[in-house]
């Protein structure tokens, strides 16, 4: 389930953050330039779960290009060495086929209005199974001040769960045998107030 919210979070922040990736027309015109908050629902997925639905969540665009930059690999996850191609390219619909190292993906974006989008991505990864995610993606306005790159509703299962995580958590206790035990403190405190804002 995080490896589904999280691949639905950067969906759309992945052909701003990128310099290969081409940017279809598909996305021009829009005052958002998928930059702000956006709702996302997860409608479809291939993944297993049962009967259980993926929570609706709220990203930050903004964050997450931010976070792409961070550290020393940061920018290397957000763009991997790929090869994009361009199926279909109109006002109103967009295909790209990315080709990488260890996947290949193809997405397929629909422009619904000027601040609704509904995608859908099927990928392959080596030998594994094919995956299949069909999202909506809604634009709210503009990010909050201190908003995380990814949220949730407050009163969802999922922050209940968060919270409980977060509690459990002592920074103390679990570094007090570190031999960095002040960068381990510092991390263990960010890592908290990360997953407070994702409930805020």
């Amino acid at each position: 389930m995080k490896r589904l919210l999280i691949i639905a979070a950067c969906a759309l922040a992945l052909p701003a953050a990128a310099d290969k990736p081409p940017v279809p027309k598909v996305y021009r015109g829009m005052d958002t330039q998928q930059k702000g908050q956006w709702k996302v629902d997860i409608l479809e997925t291939s993944r297993g779960g049962g009967d259980r639905k993926p929570p609706s969540m709220t990203i930050c665009t903004d964050n997450l290009h931010n976070q792409a930059g961070q550290g020393p690999t940061g920018a290397a996850r957000m763009k991997p060495e790929c090869k994009y191609r361009v199926l279909k390219d109109t006002a109103s619909e967009a295909i790209v086929e990315s080709t990488c190292k260890d996947h290949t993906m193809t997405v397929k974006t629909t422009r619904e209005n000027d601040k609704t989008l509904l995608m859908e991505m099927d990928g392959k990864a080596g030998s594994g199974s094919p995956t299949h995610m069909k999202m909506r993606y809604a634009y709210l306005g503009p990010c909050r001040e201190g908003q995380g790159a990814m949220t949730f509703d407050k009163d969802s299962e999922q922050c209940r769960k968060i919270r409980q995580q977060a509690a459990q958590m002592d920074p103390e206790k679990q570094c007090a045998r570190s031999a960095q035990r002040e960068r381990c403190l510092q991390q263990m405190q960010q890592r908290q107030k990360q997953m407070a804002a994702m409930c805020s």
